[in-house]
Parts: C-alpha cells; sequence; structure tokens
C-alpha cells in the first residue's frame, strides 16, 4: 500500500513541476504600435503616421511560424495578452512596390522575464 500511495505522489508531482513553453496560459502582455511611412515612386515621402489595420504576428522566439496575429487598432496599437514567460518574436509585413530599397517585413525580438509582465515594445515602422 505504501509502494502506491508513493508511486502516486511521485507521479503527480512530476506533472505538476513540467516547465510551459512560451505561447499562452500565462498573465503577461505585449503592447506596441505600428508607423507606417508611404513614398511615391520617385522615393519622396508622401505622408508618415501610425497604422489602423494593420497585421501584427507573434512566435516563440527563432521561429517563422507564428501561433496568433492581430489588427493594430485605428490608432496604430495592438496588444498580445496572456502570455508565459520567454522570448517572443513580434512581425510585420511591410508594401512598397515603388521603394527602390526591399523591405518584406520588420521583426522585434522581445523579453518577458515574470509572470505578470507588461512589455512595451519600440514602434515597428514599415513603409508601403
Amino acid at each position: 500500500m505504501k509502494y502506491k500511495t508513493l508511486l502516486l505522489i511521485a507521479i503527480t508531482s512530476l506533472l505538476l513541476s513540467c516547465s510551459k513553453d512560451e505561447g499562452y496560459g500565462g498573465l503577461a502582455t505585449i503592447t506596441g504600435k505600428v508607423y507606417g511611412k508611404d513614398y511615391n515612386s520617385n522615393g519622396v515621402l508622401v505622408s508618415e503616421n501610425y497604422l489602423g489595420g494593420a497585421k501584427v504576428y507573434i512566435g516563440v522566439h527563432g521561429s517563422s511560424t507564428p501561433f496568433d496575429d492581430i489588427d493594430t487598432s485605428y490608432d496604430g496599437t495592438f496588444r498580445f495578452e496572456y502570455l508565459q514567460k520567454g522570448t517572443y518574436d513580434i512581425w510585420v509585413f511591410g508594401d512598397c512596390d515603388s521603394c527602390s530599397w526591399d523591405q518584406t517585413y520588420v521583426l522585434q525580438t522581445v523579453e518577458i522575464s515574470s509572470k505578470k509582465s507588461s512589455v512595451t515594445m519600440e514602434d515597428l515602422i514599415i513603409t508601403f
């Protein structure tokens, strides 16, 4: 009987002590804004402002596969909630057909170091 009780306690301890990977299930948040610069075909800046409706992606650091995405609000803000401790990549795609430089996406790496962190990123600046 003692053997079964000890075995049950050991198995329960192992299951409860497993670490969680990055992703949803926590209490941390990442917030930021997307800023856009509009260039004409001559490469001249026509306008710039925070962008509403831009799709922002989040994934585990080092992985090219996002586990979620969100559209920015009218003022360019976005917020990923319920994250666990870990390192995340946040990215957004630019779209500037007339630019002489190639800009396919802008990526920033963000570290959440505690369970209830609230991290505010630098602006993600894209061209369109």
